[in-house]
């Protein structure tokens, strides 16, 4: 009876062995794991924070071009005392509200308008005392978005300097489409950081449970 005893644990030990390595190494495999979603996460930290960064250029960018098409756009014009016939403008120079351009496609060559040339001289009810030169103004729909005086008519731009703010429309709208991707690559960045972290704070509640002998 005692020798079959003894046997009996023999042959049990090596069994309960092989359990507790079994076990150990599922336990480092998840410790490993652990730490490549935490390597993971860390390196999606990284990309995201880089990508946040890279948006400054184009942000850059972007306002230098518009502050040029701002300074084109708004030129100063001849200011002349009121006297003698005049065209009347009213209400004010401009319709309220402007239609952002499509900086990408837009030719504002194309859009350029002179409804002040039938007359010399031009005024508005804004300007009671002055009056100005009717060849001298333009209208444009694709740059009235950049008007920044509503109260007084607007220089008539050269062919160069509209051949200018057609180029610096490009640079508005490859750099607005440059924040877009960025934005877009956060968003998904950030959605796979999210996954990721599910998943690691999953497998560390079940290492966690793991039994420690």
């Amino acid at each position: 009876m005692t020798g079959f005893g003894r046997r009996g644990r023999e042959i049990s030990a090596p069994a309960v062995r092989a359990d507790t390595a079994a076990r150990s190494a599922h336990a480092i495999g998840r410790i490993v794991g652990l730490f490549g979603l935490t390597g993971l996460l860390l390196a999606i930290a990284a990309a995201i924070f880089w990508t946040l960064q890279s948006i400054d250029e184009p942000h850059a960018e972007i306002t230098r071009a518009e502050q040029r098409v701002i300074e084109i756009v708004n030129q100063p014009i001849t200011h002349l005392p009121r006297s003698g016939a005049l065209a009347m403008f009213s209400p004010g120079w401009f319709h309220p509200g402007a239609t952002r351009p499509d900086f990408n496609n837009v030719d504002i060559r194309a859009t350029q308008e002179f409804p002040y040339d039938a007359d010399e001289h031009v005024t508005s009810d804004l300007n009671p005392t002055e009056m100005f030169i009717g060849s001298e103004l333009e209208f444009n729909a694709m740059t009235k978005y950049f008007y920044t005086d509503r109260t007084l008519p607007k220089k008539r731009l050269s062919d160069s300097e509209m051949v200018e703010i057609n180029g610096l429309y490009r640079v508005i709208g490859r750099n607005e489409q440059a924040i877009s991707m960025r934005w877009l690559t956060i968003a998904g960045l950030v959605a796979i950081g999210i996954c990721l972290g599910s998943v690691l704070l999953l497998l560390m509640r079940r290492t966690h449970l793991l039994p420690t002998d």
